[in-house]
């Protein structure tokens, strides 16, 4: 039988951190991954290790697994791997995932697969810092909760203990049942390998009122804007520009191309902006693509601030 098991967690959580972290413990498994992306471009999945392990990854963007514009291409990508033998199948979905159709999409899964594939549970990665900001504006965080079979509590280093302990208050009663282990760098520590060995049902989700989560809460569904830039830029200039509009954003990623097969690598995550150097991607779309909220005028921003932070040289492409 293959175990499918699907990993949430909002926006930043950590969720590839993470992955690649379990990797290292399944050296003895033939693992096959699924990268959802809620924006237009592939990015995670670029950024997920492909250990000897890693039999096959698909990349789905542009949407989430759990909604009708991607449950097809989900479980059709599902049944694709199985000729590959994987003993296991992680599913990392969008951040902006909503689980409540996860029963009749696993439903459909393992009816198709005539058993071969099994339900192995739902992991939600949890930000720390952002926890409570993000739980109040958006269903789809405490909704990824409920639906959890574990938890983990991530950057556990950038709160303090008073906030570390409410968050883990806060998950743990919305999902009492759960187990909840907190960590620093998306690290698996060998005692959390539990969380993917625990015998789970989706039976005793069926009991969760699916319905009081629909919509998206008070701040509406997310939108996306992408942009690539051209031209000339310093790395000062870019993050300077990044780090005036990174509060105004929910997340912030892409890859930023340079020459010569080179690119920056842009992960930001409130007000922690991170540029990396790295080869360009060639199975990736170039452009870095910012999650916002539905009330922001976006391109207005985003704009204003290349305005003030340009030198002249390049030029700011917006792609959509």
């Amino acid at each position: 039988m293959v175990r499918l098991y699907v990993l949430t967690g909002f926006l930043g959580s950590g969720k590839t951190s993470v992955i690649n972290s379990l990797l290292g413990h399944l050296t003895e498994q033939r693992v096959g991954l699924i990268v959802n992306d809620f924006g237009p471009i592939v990015v995670d999945s670029a950024l997920v290790a492909s250990p000897d392990s890693v039999v096959v990854t698909k990349s789905l963007s542009g949407g989430q697994i759990f909604c009708s514009c991607l449950s097809g291409k989900f479980v059709d990508s599902v049944e694709a791997m199985l000729p590959l033998g994987p003993d296991m199948i992680i599913v990392e979905a969008s951040g902006l995932a909503k689980p409540a159709p996860l029963l009749e999409i696993v439903s459909t899964i393992v009816q198709r697969s005539a058993g071969q594939v099994v339900y192995g549970g739902m992991v939600c990665v949890i930000d720390a810092q952002r926890y409570h900001m993000i739980v109040q504006s958006f269903k789809s965080l405490e909704e990824q909760v409920v639906f959890s079979d574990g938890c983990i509590v991530n950057k556990a280093d950038l709160v303090d203990s008073k906030t570390l302990d409410q968050v883990v208050g806060s998950i743990t009663r919305l999902r009492p049942l759960a187990p909840v282990f907190t960590t620093i760098g998306g690290e698996v520590r060998s005692e959390m390998l539990s969380l993917w060995q625990q015998p789970v049902s989706l039976e005793s989700k069926r009991s969760i009122d699916a319905a009081s989560y629909a919509g998206w809460g008070l701040e509406g569904r997310p939108k996306t804007l992408l942009f690539t830039i051209e031209g000339q830029f310093s790395e000062t200039m870019l993050r300077g520009f990044l780090t005036s509009i990174s509060s105004s954003m929910l997340r912030i990623k892409g890859f930023v191309p340079v020459g010569g097969g080179k690119a920056y690598l842009v992960d930001v995550v409130g007000p922690h902006v991170r540029l990396g150097s790295c080869g360009m991607p060639t199975a990736v779309g170039e452009g870095v693509v910012c999650i916002h909220r539905a009330s922001l005028d976006a391109e207005s921003l985003v704009k204003r601030e290349w305005e003030r932070h340009s030198d002249g040289a390049s030029r700011l492409k917006l792609l959509s």
